[in-house]
């Protein structure tokens, strides 16, 4: 007849993080009783069935009407499909990764980029009721990049007033309403440290680990906490590209158990690793010189950078310097 798949602590139909979320509910009271929830899926040849087990009873079948068992292999490609018709209209970029989604609207004013920021979102909460997405207003949050700190108004979401916060944090970056970058340099730090904390009994001085293992172990798990979207954020300044040179410094003056007379740029030829200015600008590069390649309509929107021109805002590719 068909296989059997289980799926424990899952309720009805989901697609893609709860795209579907008949079955939330449900979950929510069988838990709340001391039950544990259970959905088994039943493939067979007329559809999808699926059904409850409470202990040790069994629901009937019940057919799944939409969608999806959450964790499927074919749900990528539906959610795709299924966010493919997003309204999109003019002067308003949508950038969709996953299912998180950042609307940017701009203008000369605040005003300006506000008003029609908030007329796409009316438009947005229309096309969801359609297609009966649920979406979480508690999660959604709101910038407004521009350096003064007026009291500009705010935008609604299913008439529910969003705040505007100082700094968000979008696919593990912190942009900040100024865009200096410094509260995402205090985030790498943060993060660097706790990993390093892990790693610490393997790499530090009085480890029996070979130096070459030691190395690796920096230039696989620690230093990309480091770099993570560096083409972006690198931008920042000086100071705030020092903090985190002198995380790198500290860590390879570890592994190669240098004494304080030995300098940093003697201790980084010794490991074959280059300084943190070096790949920083590496990456830069090969990002830069790929967006040309990319058939995206709106990083083709993306003004040409001349870095010869001393009034443009310094990039990484060619002018980072620590």
């Amino acid at each position: 007849m068909g296989q059997e798949h289980a799926k424990p602590d899952t309720v009805g139909p989901a697609v893609w993080g709860g795209r579907l979320e008949d079955g939330t509910e449900r979950s929510s009271k069988g838990r709340a009783q001391g039950f544990r929830l259970k959905m088994t899926v039943v493939l067979v040849q007329n559809g999808t069935h699926f059904t409850v087990l409470v202990k040790n009873s069994d629901s009937t079948p019940r057919k799944l009407q939409a969608g999806v068992p959450q964790g499927g292999i074919l749900a990528p490609i539906i959610f795709v499909l299924y966010m493919n018709d997003i309204p999109q209209v003019r002067n308003i970029m949508i950038s969709l990764y996953a299912d998180d989604t950042a609307i940017l609207s701009q203008g000369k004013t605040p005003d300006k980029a506000i008003v029609p920021l908030q007329n796409y979102i009316k438009n947005l909460e229309a096309w969801l009721v359609r297609w009966k997405i649920k979406l979480n207003v508690d999660k959604t949050e709101a910038i407004l990049f521009n350096k003064k700190n007026d009291d500009w108004p705010k935008v609604k979401v299913y008439g529910t007033p969003i705040e505007w916060k100082k700094e968000v944090k979008y696919l593990g970056v912190v942009l900040d309403k100024q865009l200096n970058f410094r509260a995402h340099t205090s985030l790498i730090k943060e993060k660097y440290n706790k990993a390093f904390r892990a790693q610490y009994s393997l790499i530090c001085r009085n480890s029996s680990l070979n130096l070459n293992n030691k190395v690796l172990i920096y230039l696989a798990y620690l230093r990309p906490i480091l770099t993570y979207a560096s083409p972006i954020w690198a931008c920042t300044a000086r100071s705030n590209l020092r903090s985190i040179q002198v995380l790198e410094n500290k860590t390879l003056r570890m592994i190669a158990n240098a004494r304080w007379y030995h300098r940093n740029i003697d201790v980084r030829n010794a490991l074959n690793v280059p300084s943190l200015q070096q790949f920083i600008q590496k990456l830069a590069k090969i990002f830069y010189g790929k967006l040309p390649d990319i058939n995206n309509p709106e990083i083709t929107k993306i003004p040409v950078y001349d870095h010869n021109d001393k009034q443009n805002r310094k990039r990484p590719r060619m002018t980072i310097s620590l």
